[in-house]
């Protein structure tokens, strides 16, 4: 398990539990469902049979800025291996992105990757035009090249970061078993239209203990050298106003990964779906 492992592992957290409806607005709530001060802490791990594998961690954190003297909510993501994973390959990523508090729409984008000695930063810079689309520009800089490029994308489409946070803020109660809902996502300098079907609900056990009622989403998936199945990822959110993801499993082609909530501090609205013992 190296770099490849990682990597995968890491976007679970970030990507995995993007099932925003790009074409059906009418479908989120009005109201954000995060705010200043929220943070939370997710495990990643490895797992085979009964072996347990931790691999790294990712932090979120919701904050209040200015930006073009516009307040703004900044979503900071850190991703790190732990010490004994550093031994094999050294992860240190950093993303953030600024939206407008109320519409949600994307502002500025930037990460910063730091992997053993591949190094990269892109950052994007939204703007609104007449028709209602966003120009992206982009600005990449990977090892010793850089590249700048323009994209033009519906204002329903976000950055990695901001996909996250939008997503739940998705009215659940209008979602039926096995709807699929599209989104869009904006990559590197591509962008990409993607798909998230709802399967219900569940009750899950987290590794630290701690149990939760949550609603389940399946992503599509391309198979190929990590995925036999299309079906072989999972998506377990909280069930209740907060919408905060708990755990992302995938099953690969031996064992599986998962990335779970450790952590969660200043939620908006009350973990009522934690089950108390």
């Amino acid at each position: 398990m190296g770099k490849k492992f990682f990597l995968f592992i890491a976007s679970l957290v970030m990507m995995a539990p993007l099932c925003a409806a790009e074409r059906a607005e009418d479908i989120f709530l009005d109201e954000i469902v995060f705010k200043e001060g929220e943070q939370a802490k997710f495990n990643l791990y490895y797992n085979w049979g009964f072996i347990w594998i931790h691999a790294g961690d990712v932090d979120f954190k919701v904050s209040k800025k200015k930006y073009m003297e516009k307040d703004v909510f900044s979503l900071m993501v850190a991703g790190y291996t732990t010490n004994t994973f550093d031994k094999m390959y050294t992860i240190r990523d950093t993303f953030e992105s600024y939206i407008d508090p109320l519409s949600m729409v994307p502002l500025y984008y930037r990460e910063s990757k730091h992997e053993d000695s591949y190094t990269a930063q892109i950052r994007y810079v939204y703007r609104l035009q007449e028709n209602d689309s966003l120009s992206v520009a982009i600005d990449r800089k990977k090892r010793s090249k850089h590249m700048v490029d323009t994209l033009q994308v519906s204002k329903h489409t976000s950055d990695l970061i901001a996909s996250c946070y939008k997503i739940r803020n998705i009215n659940v109660k209008g979602l039926k078993k096995d709807q699929v809902v599209p989104f869009s996502m904006v990559f590197d300098n591509e962008t990409y239209e993607l798909g998230l079907k709802y399967k219900g609900k569940e009750n899950i056990k987290l590794r630290n203990g701690k149990k939760y009622k949550a609603l389940k989403f399946m992503p599509t998936l391309i198979t190929g050298d990590l995925f036999e199945n299309e079906d072989d990822m999972a998506v377990y959110v909280s069930d209740d106003d907060n919408h905060i993801p708990l755990l992302i499993e995938a099953k690969i082609k031996v064992g599986s990964v998962k990335a779970m909530l450790n952590t969660i501090e200043n939620p908006k609205y009350p973990l009522s779906s934690l089950i108390k013992n």
